[in-house]
């Protein structure tokens, strides 16, 4: 899924919820509670936002630690494929990959873990190149350093 095809979901989702209304009462004395609709929308198009602004940053800073790995002169190669390859694998990390990194390294693996947590896709398969790019970088990763 491409970042036009992300957008034109979000905005599906956003239009989703403006079509939100809260309904209270029973039977004849049903009625839409316009002020719980508000705060409902609120929330819901919070959650989105922030849902996709953590997709997107989350897809770029994977996308900057596999060009990382794609240079022979990164620092701690090691501790960034054996992030990736948690995420990729959906297996336990051990935090102290998080110590010890640069700045901008630490910040994308963040990055990468906020996305997982909120992303409502499978990051690996919608980084820049896929599944296939990420199997060649960590293969060639394990293959170099076995």
């Amino acid at each position: 899924m491409g970042k036009s095809d992300r957008e034109r979901r979000h905005q599906a989702n956003l239009d989703r919820i403006q079509r939100v209304q809260l309904v209270v009462g029973r039977g004849d004395r049903m009625k839409v509670d316009h002020e719980g609709t508000l705060l409902e929308r609120a929330r819901l198009t919070m959650e989105e936002v922030s849902s996709h602004e953590a997709t997107e940053r989350g897809l770029q800073a994977f996308d900057r630690l596999l060009q990382q790995l794609e240079k022979s002169d990164t620092r701690q190669p090691n501790d960034i494929a054996g992030f990736l390859t948690s995420i990729w694998n959906q297996r336990p990390l051990s935090l102290a990959i998080l110590r010890g990194q640069d700045q901008y390294a630490g910040d994308d693996m963040l990055d990468v873990l906020n996305a997982y947590r909120y992303a409502r896709l499978n990051l690996v398969e919608n980084v820049p190149g896929g599944a296939r790019r990420v199997a060649r970088v960590l293969g060639k990763w394990s293959l170099a350093n076995a």
